[in-house]
């Protein structure tokens, strides 16, 4: 059985952190009433295109602009106002054919000419993509915010259509800079894996949860599987880890802002999870402690988990330890060292060592954490998805719904 263990929160929030950006939705919109109004006086400040002179706009054309500048006012107002603290919005701008991730009532070409007029308006600033590293990044500007704070918007009146795919499909290795998402065909199987989240959604989007005491707008997680070729078969038993919630990106110190249905949460995190997949893969029962305690490196559990995780994603014999490593390891550890002090503690699942079965375990673990999802919120209870554990509310952390959840997952 997975067992789930409580983290203490962190009781300070950090001098220092990590700037994140806000991914573009397409499917944000215009929901409250401010926000709607906001919309409209930020389309009519829009300089159209040129057209020649004595012609009008095409009804269809200036359809395609409105809501596509309502999209975008959207997620701004998201960027702008999320206690999330969001420093800009990334932006997909290249050309390619409409696939199922798309909306249908415009196109790349749409958003890339109403953002020019976003910045020539004053509205946004603009930092160009960077070519396999980052897409372009745009930000708020002090206009922007003056118009929706004017008349009174709040991230709660950002509303979501419906039809965002939440089942994605990516091809590329995992050291691969350059992933593509491959527009698959509908299954039984990605149906069943789609309704799953529209469930955990639902639930998530029910709760009131809140961070720094504020909303954050609405959530859509979604799970992201992976191939290794893109003509290869589309198959969903690879990779199958959740995204897209706002808390995935707190640092820990910031996680004690967070409360569900006002109350603070508390991370229950899986013990020694990709261990206890590899030998749950093997149909072996792992012996009771620590399964990260390497004899030698007892005061390097950090190093032992990344190494032994690193083990089961490779192609090839591994030979050399992961960059950063080394340094902070005891004199004399190698790779070699380390996978045969491993090998002894765990020859059960020595054989998956360079197997690269790694990704197939993070399905499993994937698929575990839904369950669990699932199983909480058919008790009205919510719960904060991470990679490898979950958030609830405080006096969720020993409850018996909690506890049944891990043990069916299991």
């Amino acid at each position: 059985m997975l067992e789930l263990k409580l983290i203490s929160p962190a009781l300070t929030v950090a001098a220092t952190e990590e700037p994140h950006v806000l991914h573009y939705d397409a499917w944000l919109i215009a929901g409250g009433i401010c926000l709607i109004a906001s919309a409209r006086q930020i389309f009519g400040i829009l300089a159209p295109p040129a057209i020649t002179p004595g012609r009008k706009h095409r009804a269809d054309a200036e359809e395609r602009r409105r809501l596509c500048s309502e999209t975008l006012v959207a997620s701004l107002a998201v960027t702008a106002l999320s206690p999330a603290r969001y420093t800009g919005l990334a932006v997909p701008l290249e050309n390619a054919k409409l696939t199922r991730y798309d909306r249908r009532d415009f196109n790349a070409g749409v958003l890339r000419t109403v953002i020019e007029e976003f910045a020539e308006a004053g509205l946004v600033t603009v930092e160009e993509a960077v070519f396999k590293e980052r897409r372009t990044v745009i930000a708020p500007t002090s206009r922007f915010r003056h118009i929706v704070a004017k008349l009174g918007v709040a991230v709660t009146d950002v509303a979501r259509l419906e039809g965002r795919e939440t089942i994605e499909l990516w091809s590329g290795s995992r050291k691969s800079r350059h992933k593509k998402i491959i527009d698959y065909r509908d299954s039984p199987e990605a149906d069943a894996l789609r309704a799953e989240m529209a469930t955990v959604n639902w639930v998530l989007n029910a709760a009131d949860i809140r961070l720094e005491g504020g909303a954050a707008g609405p959530i859509n997680l979604v799970r992201k599987f992976r191939i290794e070729q893109p003509d290869g078969l589309h198959s969903f038993d690879r990779h199958g880890r959740l995204y897209g919630g706002f808390w995935q990106d707190l640092p820990k110190d910031r996680r004690y802002l967070l409360t569900i249905g006002g109350e603070l949460v508390v991370d229950l995190d899986f013990v020694s999870m990709f261990v206890q997949l590899a030998y749950c893969r093997q149909g072996v029962v792992p012996s009771r402690g620590d399964l990260y305690a390497i004899p030698g490196l007892e005061e390097h559990r950090k190093i032992v988990k990344r190494l032994m995780v690193s083990l089961f994603f490779r192609n090839s014999k591994a030979q050399r330890l992961p960059a950063g490593t080394k340094d902070v390891l005891p004199e004399g550890w190698s790779m070699e060292r380390f996978k045969s002090a491993a090998a002894d503690v765990h020859p059960a699942i020595a054989p998956l060592f360079d197997t690269n079965v790694g990704f197939e375990l993070m399905a499993l673990e994937s698929g575990i954490l839904v369950d669990i999802l699932l199983e909480l919120g058919s008790k009205g209870v919510a719960a904060l998805p991470m990679h490898d554990g979950i958030m609830v509310a405080k006096s969720q952390k020993g409850s018996k719904h909690t506890v049944k959840a891990a043990g069916h997952a299991a």
